[in-house]
């Protein structure tokens, strides 16, 4: 018996220099809420992987390095009446230079640990900014949480 759950999607919290990037949603799904660089996972790739490819196609940033958040983001969704479990990755980038996606998204901030937590809306968000800043900002990381397949596939 298999107790294995296969993802659909994936959560990245971008970081740099200890300020998170949040991004507002302006398609009809989601309009004009703040969040983090979220997106599905296509055929044949692993979550680590869409997480770079979200992060590149939402915000035109290159991660310098990705990690396993340690922590999986949960949701109801009520259009299909389906729980979903999202793994959530933190990406590190050296640049602030960021191009969005106009389809998907209309602004964007570089802001503090509280700043993104007030912005969110759910719960879940909080909970894992939390998570997050506790973990990967105010202590290093470890090194057992970062990915290590991933740095020859960022550039």
């Amino acid at each position: 018996m298999q107790s294995f759950i296969q993802p659909h999607a994936v959560t990245v919290y971008v970081i740099h220099a200890n300020k998170y990037l949040i991004i507002r949603r302006c398609c009809e799904v989601l309009n004009g809420t703040w969040q983090m660089v979220t997106g599905r996972i296509e055929e044949g790739e692993k979550a680590w992987e869409a997480a770079i490819r979200e992060v590149k196609e939402e915000t035109g940033l290159v991660p310098e390095s990705l990690y396993s958040a340690d922590i999986v983001e949960t949701f109801y969704i009520k259009a299909s009446d389906k729980i979903a479990f999202v793994p959530v990755f933190v990406a590190y980038v050296d640049s602030q230079k960021v191009k969005l996606c106009p389809s998907e998204h209309d602004a964007f901030e570089w802001v503090e640990y509280q700043e993104a937590k007030d912005r969110f809306v759910w719960f879940e968000q909080k909970r894992i900014i939390t998570h997050i800043h506790e973990n990967f900002i105010l202590k290093e990381p470890f090194a057992m949480h970062m990915i290590q397949e991933a740095p020859c596939s960022l550039k």
